[in-house]
């Protein structure tokens, strides 16, 4: 019964090889998006559940001032003191293990054997057993074991072991024990383990055990019991922290610790200090509804497609009918070559992932199998999803014709069956547009929106300004012999701008009790603040003294404060920290606010401008970093100075050299990723409706063949053919745009809610879309129905 049916099917597939490819290539546009979209969603739901008992791993933080931080600053900043606070957890009733270590984005030399290479990505721990028991690494040479038993150890990744061995790590497990230096510091190899997955928030090339760490404080986590409440361990953790660490429970800005499970991490935390960038539920959801909108257009488009070629079917039905074949066995029929229509998308879509699934992976920084038979979850759903739209697309013919009788179908002529009289075309069809112009209004407001991010003035210089780092002995000759390069316009000190959001001050206007925790301390030289090219009120930057300067938005929060001007601000006292008090008695940190300067963006655009501080000063020093402003058409010329300068030093650190724009352009890495995949969506998505559009009128034009050829005899020219094909959709498209109205707006205000900063919503975009989509659809219609009305019409008058 089956085998008869499958070859009813493919006849009929045959029979309508036209449309039935329109079909397939549709399944196949909209299996594909679903597919990338349960991958990427799923990509970013599945972070760090690699790690053995993943769900029993939580991050401690904490919260100071009104910010929350995933680092824990050590007591008094003691080396002796670093393992208080994990020894101290480790002693709670129902923590198992505790581990600590801190990254380092800083580029160090490594040397074995005479062979010296560059590298980054660095961790280290001073808990190497627990930080190997607590997390799972798959170990490729070497034992885990062996690099948590003492210190001065090393575990390599993969990536990292071949770039320093070269062919050795292949032909020889040898490498296990082998002494390598980095820096200074000599370390043996314990272990080769697998590159940390791309699914990871913790994120390393080479990990290092050393008794101290070099840093203000580590990240912790920890291993609790099954089947125990985590926030029952908070509150334990929480009443002994007073024990663990008293000097931080004194502290009057000190809040609490908190734990944050390490699943979720990823997408449910975004503190001070996050080790890579989280993820964005927003961002999921957008995707999500594309995609969800997408497979919508291929249902339409499907439902379309077979309700137009059924409907063409009806004294074959009525015959079947008549020789006793049941309403319920015409529904099967129907339901069964629209799910092995779509089950044949299934083996094409592999082949389109092989080659499609690698790019796309570059695109957003995620690893999705290019291989559909390789993940048989994936494959499943895949499946499943073909089998719903191939069954949901043959419900409306299955119910509008199996339930006929044969009568009515023999007898029936075939205008009362031609598809362009049913209702549910329209609806389909007005659904359709629906979807296509809130796609692309969405999608036009995330590029316009990137496009500002590109281009808006931040207030200081973008381009020509880089950061070299050296280390801290050799940054004045360093900076002295870079002031000699032609190309070179100042040389300064201080802090980094386009980075990430860092801890915020208390400060108060003295004499005023109003205490503020909003504002960021930064320090500059005046080469600095030339190099920026900040704009500020203090005349002459040529002065050699200490000064402070705050931003636009402290001055006016100052001056409404005060009720005076914002010029009558300067000679004004503000103390920073005022909850400090020195042995000598003094509060806080004073200062005088000696100018203004210009609001600027030393965040990202999703950050508010908040009150900014500014010290300069001629001895300002940051950890090796030279802020470096040069004619930006000389970047090559400068680049290969800086290099020529460096090497004549004989620093001890590889140099390494940082772009200002493109630490600003890395800020939002994941917003461009994300738009340029919705961009991608929505081109499917406008061919889709398209293929859609063309293969239904084609359907229709067919359909009307004699109708067409005889108002061609009557006179009717081809303009006017075209008029009364292109006519109707006028009606659709404007019900469309009222309809998808709103639900764009919504989805665009959405995506540009995470911005501080953002372009406005014009309204007239939407109406600007629906033109461009009645144009579109006018263009595609219109082809076809010309192609029909050049037809003779003798030829037109003898179709039936």
């Amino acid at each position: 019964m089956i085998s008869t049916g499958l070859k009813i099917a493919l006849r009929g597939f045959l029979r309508n090889r036209f449309f039935m490819t329109f079909n397939l290539l549709s399944l196949v546009g909209g299996l594909f998006v679903a597919f990338v979209a349960i991958g990427y969603i799923g990509f970013e739901n599945s972070y760090d559940e690699f790690h053995e008992n993943s769900e029993n791993i939580y991050r401690v933080g904490w919260t100071y001032r009104s910010q929350d931080y995933s680092v824990l600053g050590f007591e008094n900043g003691a080396d002796e003191k670093q393992l208080n606070v994990v020894n101290g957890l480790k002693n709670i009733p129902g923590i198992q293990n505790a581990a600590q270590f801190i990254t380092s984005d800083n580029l160090e030399f490594i040397e074995w054997q005479g062979n010296r290479v560059q590298e980054k990505g660095f961790l280290t721990t001073n808990t190497p057993l627990e930080f190997a028991t607590l997390f799972t690494w798959t170990p490729l040479m070497g034992s885990l074991a062996d690099f948590g038993k003492d210190f001065n150890k090393v575990l390599l990744t993969q990536s990292a072991a071949s770039k320093i061995f070269g062919e050795e790590m292949y032909n020889s497990p040898g490498i296990i024990g082998q002494v390598i230096t980095i820096g200074q510091e000599n370390y043996k190899v314990a272990a080769v383990i697998e590159d940390v997955p791309l699914n990871s928030h913790v994120d390393f090339s080479i990990a290092l055990s050393n008794p101290s760490i070099d840093y203000w404080g580590s990240r912790v986590y920890i291993g609790i019991a099954d089947n125990l409440s985590f926030k029952e361990v908070q509150q334990r953790m929480n009443q002994e922290m007073g024990t663990i660490n008293p000097s931080v429970v004194k502290d009057p800005l000190y809040k609490e610790h908190f734990l944050q499970p390490l699943e979720d991490i990823h997408l449910k935390s975004n503190i001070l200090y996050e080790l890579k960038t989280p993820g964005n539920y927003s961002f999921i959801y957008l995707i999500g509804g594309f995609a969800v909108f997408i497979l919508i257009i291929t249902l339409f488009n499907y439902a379309n497609f077979t309700l137009a070629i059924k409907s063409k079917q009806g004294k074959s039905i009525g015959i079947k009918k008549a020789m006793g074949a049941k309403s319920f066995a015409v529904a099967r029929q129907f339901i069964l070559e629209g799910v092995l229509l779509a089950l044949l998308a299934v083996p094409i879509l592999a082949l389109l992932l092989a080659l499609i699934v690698p790019s796309f992976n570059s695109l957003m920084g995620v690893n999705l199998s290019a291989s559909l038979w390789q993940n048989p979850r994936t494959l499943l759903l895949i499946v499943c999803l073909a089998i719903i739209l191939g069954v949901l697309a043959s419900i409306a013919p299955a119910l509008f014709l199996s339930t006929k009788n044969a009568l009515s179908l023999f007898n029936q002529k075939l205008k009362d069956n031609r598809y362009e009289h049913f209702s549910i075309r329209k609806y389909l069809i007005v659904s359709q547009f629906v979807i296509l112009i809130s796609i692309t209004s969405v999608s036009y407001f995330v590029i316009q929106q990137m496009n500002f991010i590109e281009n808006k003035d931040v207030g200081y210089k973008k381009e020509g300004v880089l950061y070299a780092y050296t280390s801290s002995e050799k940054q004045d000759i360093f900076q002295e012999r870079l002031r000699q390069v032609p190309w070179i316009d100042h040389v300064g000190n201080g802090s980094s701008f386009g980075i990430g959001t860092f801890n915020q001050t208390t400060y108060k206007l003295k004499g005023i009790d109003e205490v503020f925790d909003d504002a960021n301390q930064l320090y500059l030289d005046y080469e600095a603040l030339k190099a920026y090219g900040i704009e500020t009120s203090i005349g002459s930057t040529e002065s050699t003294g200490r000064k402070t300067i705050i931003n636009r938005t402290a001055a006016q929060k100052f001056a409404k404060v005060k009720n005076i001007t914002v010029e009558e601000l300067i000679g004004t006292t503000v103390i920073s920290e005022p909850e400090y008090v020195s042995d000598a008695g003094q509060v806080g940190f004073p200062f005088v606010i000696d100018g203004i300067f210009e609001d600027v963006n030393i965040f990202s655009l999703r950050e508010q401008v908040e009150p900014y501080f500014i010290t300069l000063s001629p001895n300002v020093r940051m950890a090796g970093v030279s802020i470096i402003s040069f004619d930006p058409d000389k970047t090559d010329l400068v680049t290969d100075k800086i290099a020529a300068v460096y090497e004549g030093i004989g620093d001890v650190l590889p140099l390494e050299i940082e772009f200002l724009s493109q630490n600003i352009s890395s800020l939002y890495t994941q917003d461009k990723q994300t738009a340029n995949l919705i961009f991608w969506m929505n081109v499917l998505a406008i061919i889709l409706a398209a293929m859609g559009i063309i293969g239904i009128t084609v359907f229709l034009v067919i359909a009307r063949t004699k109708e067409i050829g005889i108002r061609k005899v009557l006179g009717a020219s081809e303009f006017h053919i075209i008029k009364s094909s292109v006519k109707e959709y006028v009606l659709y498209i404007a019900i469309a745009l009222l309809i998808s109205w709103p639900i764009a707006f919504y989805g665009s205000k959405q995506w540009l809610s995470n911005f501080a900063y953002r372009i406005d919503i014009q309204h007239f975009t939407f109406l600007i879309v629906g033109l461009a989509a009645f144009l579109g659809t006018s263009l595609l219609v219109g082809a076809v129905a010309l192609n029909a009305a050049k037809k003779n019409p003798v030829k037109s008058l003898r179709t039936e």
